[in-house]
């Protein structure tokens, strides 16, 4: 019996004991098949057993589809109802199973939604590589007594059920000058007209003097490099960030300053990911000249238009496009895919032996989610751009505090 098969026994067999059971397994380790076993027990012991899969994304189900007519397992797929975690508020029959894929999507609303198909004896499989404190928080809540069955991405190169990857880490650093006449604006006051109103544009050392000698119901904008970009977004955030945090200060402005904060956030994030996109640049036409199949996780929709590249699966496509391009990808007749907050998770992606990612979020399960769509292919290799001496540094060692320091390399 190999790794992967003791593994899916074992949880078939914990399953028997635990009505609420998550296999919280790495990706490799088969957690679609080790689920479908399950109910396929569980359809032994009641044939009439009916239940529901639910998933986060629509390429998520084709990829459950596919599996189950690989290991022959169309008895459990008649068995249940294929939905996303969307359209949980119109289910309302009762369920004898169900299987939570990617069990970290839960909310407070879903999980509403959940408790309209529960009924007593239910059974819950929950499936996720990584799921945050706060979801099982979650779980819990749900069900008072989760068993996790948990197995590490380190543990699964350890078991040999994952090539062991390399992860080539790429310094990027803010340009303190601007460069080839491209600067950056900051817009360090709106004007009271939002769509007929004047700006003011200055330098970032004349900010001061200009707000002050600037009429009020006038917009400023600094236009700077780089650092002086980031530096006075992090100024600003830190502004927001105090007023959101002083108890001397109404509730209602205290919100609209935590929101403040909040958005800018965002848009410094968004900034760090567009500081790198010469970078990727030089790494896809590398990659294109070598005829690597790959995939690139970016920061933006307009990141990936200006890498130029049509093969991008993102929310704005409409109708079956993005599973045609996975589609395209998977069937060896596109060698690179691009992504947008996509393909992180739940899908698997043919051959890749190369993949680049943008951005890290503040989370660590963005890190592995992604690290684990390379590591199909015998020798994996992802690259990792992060900008030094900025909030990127703070995401980064974040991410690899789990992960093993044998597998990078500094660039």
């Amino acid at each position: 019996m190999t790794p992967k098969d003791k593994i899916q026994s074992r949880a078939v067999e914990l399953s028997i004991e635990h009505r609420f059971l998550c296999l919280e397994w790495s990706t490799g380790c088969g957690k679609t098949l080790g689920a479908a076993k399950i109910v396929s027990k569980i359809l032994k012991d009641k044939p009439d057993a009916k239940g529901y899969l639910i998933c986060k994304e629509s390429t998520h189900k084709k990829n459950w589809v596919d599996d189950f007519k690989k290991h022959k397992m169309s008895k459990v797929a008649k068995s249940m109802k294929t939905i996303l975690y969307a359209s949980l508020k119109n289910q309302h029959k009762k369920a004898d199973f169900i299987i939570l894929d990617e069990c970290h999507a839960l909310t407070p609303k879903r999980i509403k939604a959940l408790r309209q198909i529960l009924q007593k004896g239910t059974r819950i499989i929950f499936l996720s590589a990584t799921i945050p404190k706060e979801k099982k928080q979650l779980m819990n809540d749900l069900c008072k007594k989760v068993y996790y069955d948990k197995i590490s991405l380190n543990k699964a190169f350890e078991l040999k059920l994952l090539p062991e990857p390399s992860l080539v880490v790429h310094k990027v650093y803010l340009n303190k000058e601007i460069v080839n006449g491209k600067y950056w604006e900051f817009e360090a006051r709106r004007p009271k007209n939002r769509k007929s109103g004047i700006n003011k544009f200055c330098k970032h050392k004349d900010l001061f003097m200009t707000l002050k000698n600037t009429p009020k119901t006038w917009g400023v904008i600094c236009q700077g490099s780089e650092q002086e970009h980031y530096d006075a977004l992090t100024n600003q955030m830190a502004y927001y960030q105090g007023l959101s945090e002083d108890r001397e200060v109404p509730y209602l402005v205290r919100e609209g300053c935590r929101n403040k904060f909040l958005n800018i956030a965002s848009n410094r994030k968004k900034f760090i990911a567009e500081v790198k996109t010469q970078t990727v640049k030089d790494l896809v036409k590398d990659f294109r000249l070598d005829n690597s199949r790959f995939i690139c996780f970016t920061g933006s929709i307009n990141q990936v238009k200006e890498l130029g590249s049509s093969n991008a699966v993102h929310s704005k496509n409409k109708g079956t496009i993005n599973q045609d391009l996975v589609d395209c990808f998977n069937n060896l007749e596109c060698s690179e895919l691009f992504a947008v907050k996509m393909l992180r998770e739940g899908i698997n992606l043919t051959n890749i032996e190369r993949g680049i990612i943008t951005q890290l979020d503040s989370g660590i399960g963005s890190f592995f989610q992604m690290l684990g769509r390379c590591l199909r292919h015998e020798f994996p290799e992802m690259h990792l751009l992060v900008v030094q001496d900025t909030q990127d540094v703070v995401y980064f060692n974040k991410s690899m505090e789990n992960f093993n320091e044998k597998y990078i390399t500094w660039r």
